[in-house]
């Protein structure tokens, strides 16, 4: 859950009280705490262009949340407790492993290390010696591969959240396009 789900929470227990529970519609006496408001949990301002009574507001904005949820296909409600899927396990081994690569660097070295032998006239010495340092290197490579495809791997999930964070922040604006239409139509200003 992150700090935005956190700070949202009550702003939406506010908004499923209004859509589930009866309105009470008393005046409000002095210092009060202000109503919940479906358009101020949304980050939105609206304005009753009509001087529409708090308690008519109040209704409007319950059931303009229900149609945008409907015409949008997006209940910002619902979706606080999705969370994205989590990443497949990666691998243990994303890239070649360590000792496909010794072996490798190994053949490699011993012949050019016979080919740097045959040259200075002792082809078995420096295939031996060929062979050890093709076997070192062979190592290393294969494990910086190894270390790379690991690093490659963490970050995905980090990149699916990102997207799956831009996905619900993308049906958020189109659920707020929705509510609003459906305010202005009943006469309100909103912005």
């Amino acid at each position: 859950m992150t700090k935005g789900d956190i700070a949202m929470r009550p702003a939406l227990i506010g908004l499923l009280l209004l859509a589930t529970g009866p309105l009470t519609l008393a005046e409000e006496p002095a210092g009060a705490p202000p109503r919940l408001s479906v358009s101020r949990d949304l980050g939105l301002h609206a304005y009753p262009a009509r001087n529409q009574a708090a308690a008519q507001q109040q209704k409007d904005e319950v059931e303009c949340y229900r149609w945008a949820a409907q015409d949008s296909g997006f209940n910002p409600l619902a979706a606080v407790g999705e969370q994205p899927a989590p990443a497949p396990p990666a691998a243990t081994q994303n890239g070649p492993s360590t000792a496909g690569g010794a072996a490798k660097g190994a053949v490699a070295g011993a012949a050019a290390g016979a080919l740097i032998g045959a040259i200075a006239g002792d082809t078995g010495k420096g295939a031996g010696i060929g062979a050890g340092t093709g076997l070192l290197g062979g190592v290393l490579i294969a494990k910086h591969k190894q270390k790379e495809a690991h690093k490659e791997a963490d970050a995905e999930p980090a990149r699916q959240q990102a997207a799956a964070k831009a996905e619900t922040q993308r049906k958020l604006e189109g659920f707020k396009k929705a509510y609003s239409v459906c305010m202005e139509a009943k006469s309100y200003v909103v912005k």
